[in-house]
């Protein structure tokens, strides 16, 4: 990608790379040192695997697609306010998975509630608009707009959503990053359209990005800064029979903590059962 293109956000030249998961997703996981001393960390991508060196990586960051500005001093808030969700969301997973809903006003604090909840929401508008980006898909107006905006009106909406099989087996999913498929929905009749979805998957929690595009049923509530509660969906929901079979594999696999979380997830669902 040619270096002199443009920030999305603000329109100055491009020489600041943004990282494609949050540093401190990384760093939480596998720690702030090279990550061979962790046993080392792969990323997948086209059928491909590398080997990641460690957090700044820039195999794990886009080409330059903003400004040092904008990636820096403008997005520290937006960066701020997704570090301490995302602690909060995975030092809270068991009652997140209970009463189905991530309360922000706990996340911050009813001061704080309302700015952190719009500086949130613009994280993951850079977020998306980088994804964007580096398609080369341009970013919709309104979503550059609001960055500058406390108040804004936009198409984009996120939903959160549990994903049962990596909440039922962290010692696999726990560290798991990745990104998926960034879709446009074009038109027949209108022809080439600004609708795009995409997801990102952070260890359990799967957040999805709709913009002008209906939300699919059982992924969450749509979200824009609106609400002080994340209601979440979920995905992957096996049967009784199918869980019935996961437990008995652990239990011959004599592995504790995942007939714990699997029982506890079929009994939430089905009730106890004999």
């Amino acid at each position: 990608m040619d270096n002199n293109n443009p920030c999305w956000i603000c329109g100055n030249p491009s020489d600041s790379r943004e990282h494609i998961f949050k540093k401190s997703d990384l760093v939480r996981r596998y720690g702030n040192v090279p990550f061979k001393n962790v046993g080392g960390v792969s990323h997948f991508k086209d059928k491909r695997v590398q080997n990641v060196p460690g957090p700044k990586s820039k195999t794990l960051s886009y080409d330059p697609l903003v400004c040092s500005n904008c990636n820096n001093k403008k997005s520290q808030p937006w960066d701020k306010a997704y570090e301490v969700f995302e602690k909060w969301v995975f030092d809270y997973s068991n009652f997140i998975f209970e009463v189905r809903f991530i309360p922000l006003e706990l996340v911050y604090g009813e001061d704080e509630l309302l700015p952190q909840s719009v500086n949130l929401f613009k994280y993951f508008v850079k977020s998306f608009g980088c994804r964007l980006s580096y398609a080369d898909a341009s970013v919709p107006k309104d979503l550059a707009d609001l960055l500058d905006k406390e108040y804004f009106s936009t198409k984009l909406r996120l939903t959160f959503s549990i994903n049962r099989v990596a909440f039922a087996f962290p010692e696999y999913f726990e560290d798991f990053l990745g990104v998926g498929e960034l879709y446009r929905i074009n038109s027949r009749a209108k022809g080439t359209m600004e609708r795009f979805n995409w997801l990102v998957n952070v260890g359990w929690l799967r957040i999805y990005f709709f913009y002008d595009h209906e939300i699919p049923s059982g992924v969450g509530a749509g979200w824009t800064a609106d609400s002080s509660c994340l209601y979440l969906g979920e995905i992957y929901a096996p049967s009784l029979e199918d869980y019935e079979k996961l437990i008995e594999d652990a239990k011959n696999n004599e592995t504790a903590e995942q007939v714990d979380n699997l029982t506890r997830i079929k009994e939430t669902l089905w009730g106890k059962t004999k």
